[in-house]
C-alpha cells in the first residue's frame, strides 16, 4: 500500500485477524494405542483435489475431529487410476499420527512427475485407524490438470518500445486488480491450511468474477520469508501459531515458521497457473521483506541483502516459462524517509549496499507497529534484476522508485540496466491529502500534476509505465481521484491495477468490492468497474 502505517491500519481493520486457522503441517510422531472414542474420527479434509502438473506435488490434508484425547493414527496410500505411479506420480504410503491432545491437520505430500499433456487421476486412501474411527471421507481423488508452464505463446507480455505487447505484437494495456493475502496470511500464521486465508470472501480468488469487471490482469503481493520457507522472529507479536489444535497469539520476539502449512510455494504455483488458464496477465510483487531473522510483517524501506536476492533467484526460476507473468522487483521503497546512513536514496535504490539502522514490525494494538533497532544492508534494483536474468528469465521486469513508488522524477537517471530490454517503470498513484483531484496543485512536490508529467517523460524516453497500485475514497456516486487518473492513463498508454480486490469490511478507502460476488464499493468500486467494462468494450475514451 501507499505507506507502512496505512498498510498496518488496513490489516488491523480488514478482518484478517478473524480468519480461521487450519493447522500446522507435517506428520505427527505419537506412538502407542488407545481405545477410540465413538466421536473421535480421522478423515481426509476434502474428497477431491486438482493440481497442475507444473506444480510438482500435491498436499492432501488428513484431519482428526471430534476430540483429541489419547494418541491416534491412520495409514495412507496412493492408488492408481488413469494416472500411474512411476510415470505420472510417485507412489506414496505411510502413517500419520497424533499425540495426546493434538488435533492439528497432517499433510500427505505426493510428488507429481508426469509430462503427459492429458488430464489424469489417482487416489489417496486411508485405512487401519488406531485410537480413532474413520470418518466419512476416506478417499480423495487427485486430478492432475493438463498443461504446464508454457501456455499459448500468443498469450504473452513483452516490452516493445514504450508499450507492452502480446505474443502477436499487439499493444496491451493492463487493466487489473491487486489481490491481497499471500503477503500476510501465511507469515502471520492466520491460516496455515490456506495461505490466501479466504481474503477475497472465497477460499481462493475467483478469476471469473474478476474478469467480469473487464479486467485482464492481477497483481499478487508476496513476502520473501514464506516463499523461501524460513523460520523468523515475530518481533511485533502480530501473528498466531496453532499448537495441538489451539490458536495462540504470538509473543513479541517469538520464533515462528513463515510457511506454517508447508504449502506456500504450491499455493502460488497453482494460483498463477489458474489465473493464466483463465486468461489473466499476472504481476508477482515482492511486497514484504525484512532483514536478518525478522518476519516480514510490515512494509520496510527497501529490499534486504539477506534474503531478497535469493527470493528473486528462486521465484524467477519457478516462473520464467510463463510468458504472461511480470516481475515487480520491490513494492514501495521509501529510502527517502528511512534512517539511511551516509548515502543518497536514489543511488542506493539502484545499487543497494545502503545501511539502514532500523526496521518496522507490525503489532496487534495501536499504533499497530514497533520500530526495531538493527543495522542492515539493502539490496538494489539492479542486483535483483541481475538475479532474475541470471536464471535465464526474459519476463518483463518493473522497477520502482522512491517515496513509496510515487516519485518518478529520478527514475530515468537511476533506472537499472536490463540486457533483455524488458524493463518498465512502476507508479503507485494515490490521492494526496488536501488536493484529491490532483490537477490544480502546481508547486507541491508530490503533486500528481507533476508526477503525470514525469510519467509522460518516461514514456517519451522509450519505457512503458504501469500503475501497479492506485486507490481512492469509498462513498458517494463517483471516484474523485480514479476518475482523473484512469482517463489520463488511457490517453497516455499507461496500464493500471487497483488496490484491492479483497472483502474487507469497515474500510473508508482503497477497497474495490463488498463481498465474494464482486459487488463494487460505492463510488470507488462502482466507477472502476464501469471504466474497465467501457475500455474492455473497445472504447478509446471512457469517462
Amino acid at each position: 500500500m501507499m505507506s507502512s502505517l496505512r498498510f498496518a491500519a488496513i490489516l488491523a481493520t480488514s478482518g484478517f485477524f478473524l480468519v480461521a486457522c487450519g493447522g500446522g503441517g507435517g506428520s505427527g510422531s505419537g506412538s502407542g494405542t488407545s481405545t477410540p472414542s465413538p466421536s473421535t474420527q480421522v478423515a481426509l479434509a476434502a474428497s477431491a483435489y486438482t493440481v497442475p502438473a507444473v506444480v510438482g506435488s500435491v498436499n492432501v490434508s488428513v484431519e482428526r475431529v471430534g476430540g483429541s484425547s489419547g494418541t491416534a493414527s491412520t495409514n495412507y496410500t496412493t492408488v492408481n487410476g488413469t494416472a500411474v505411479a512411476g510415470s505420472d506420480y510417485t507412489a506414496t504410503s505411510g502413517t500419520v499420527s497424533w499425540n495426546d491432545g493434538d488435533a492439528t491437520p497432517k499433510y500427505v505430500t505426493v510428488p507429481i512427475v508426469t509430462s503427459d499433456p492429458g488430464n489424469k487421476m489417482f487416489s489417496v486412501a486411508l485405512s487401519n485407524p488406531v485410537g480413532a474411527n474413520l470418518g466419512s471421507t476416506t478417499t480423495a481423488t487427485v486430478t492432475i490438470v493438463a498443461g504446464g508452464a508454457s501456455p499459448d505463446p500468443s498469450f504473452a507480455i513483452k516490452v516493445s518500445g514504450n508499450n507492452l505487447v502480446d505474443g502477436t505484437g499487439h499493444t496491451v494495456q493492463l487493466r487489473g486488480v491487486n489481490v491481497s493475502g499471500l503477503e500476510a496470511v501465511s507469515v502471520m500464521g492466520w491460516s496455515p491450511s490456506n495461505p490466501w486465508g479466504s481474503s477475497t470472501g472465497t477460499p481462493t480468488p475467483d478469476w471469473t468474477t474478476i474478469k467480469s469487471w473487464g479486467a485482464n490482469a492481477v497483481r499478487l503481493p508476496l513476502n520473501e520469508a514464506s516463499w523461501l520457507g524460513l523460520s523468523c522472529v515475530d518481533y511485533g507479536g502480530i501473528g498466531s501459531v496453532v499448537t495441538n489444535g489451539v490458536k495462540k497469539q504470538n509473543s513479541p520476539g517469538q520464533v515462528v515458521r513463515a510457511d506454517p502449512g508447508g504449502n506456500y510455494q504450491t499455493t502460488l504455483l497453482t494460483t498463477v497457473y489458474n489465473a493464466t488458464v483463465s486468461g489473466l496477465y499476472v504481476i508477482l510483487d515482492l511486497h514484504l521483506a525484512a532483514p536478518g531473522a525478522a518476519c516480514p510483517t510490515m512494509q520496510n524501506a527497501m529490499a534486504d541483502a539477506d534474503h531478497s536476492i535469493a527470493f528473486w533467484t528462486s521465484l524467477a526460476s519457478a516462473f520464467k516459462n510463463y510468458p504472461n507473468v511480470i516481475f515487480e522487483l520491490f513494492n514501495e521503497p521509501f529510502l527517502d524517509q528511512a534512517p539511511l546512513v551516509g548515502n543518497s536514496p536514489w543511488p542506493v535504490l539502484l545499487n543497494g549496499g545502503g545501511k539502514i539502522t532500523d526496521f518496522f514490525a507490525q503489532t496487534p494494538t495501536n499504533p499497530w507497529y514497533t520500530t526495531i533497532t538493527y543495522g542492515w544492508k539493502t539490496a538494489g534494483i539492479q542486483q535483483m534484476l541481475d538475479a532474475v536474468r541470471a536464471t535465464g528469465a526474459t519476463n518483463v521486469v518493473l522497477a520502482s522508485s522512491i517515496a513509496y513508488s510515487s516519485a518518478l522524477d529520478g527514475w530515468l537517471q537511476y533506472k537499472p540496466n536490463d540486457p533483455a530490454g524488458q524493463l518498465g517503470a512502476v507508479w503507485h498513484a494515490y490521492p494526496g491529502k488536501g488536493y484529491p483531484t490532483q490537477v490544480s496543485c502546481i508547486g507541491l512536490p508530490t503533486c500528481s500534476a507533476r508526477i503525470m508529467v514525469d510519467a509522460q517523460n518516461i514514456r517519451a524516453a522509450g519505457y512503458p509505465v504501469v500503475i501497479t497500485e492506485y486507490g481512492d475514497v469509498i462513498g458517494g456516486s463517483t471516484s474523485p481521484w480514479a476518475s482523473v487518473l484512469l482517463p489520463f492513463a488511457d490517453a497516455n498508454g499507461i496500464s493500471y491495477l487497483g488496490w484491492a480486490w479483497d472483502n474487507w469490511s469497515g474500510m473508508s478507502a482503497n477497497v474495490l468490492i463488498t463481498n465474494a460476488a464482486g459487488s463494487p464499493t460505492a463510488g470507488y468500486g462502482t466507477y472502476v468497474k464501469a471504466h474497465y467494462l467501457c475500455r474492455a468494450a473497445g472504447n478509446s475514451v471512457c469517462p
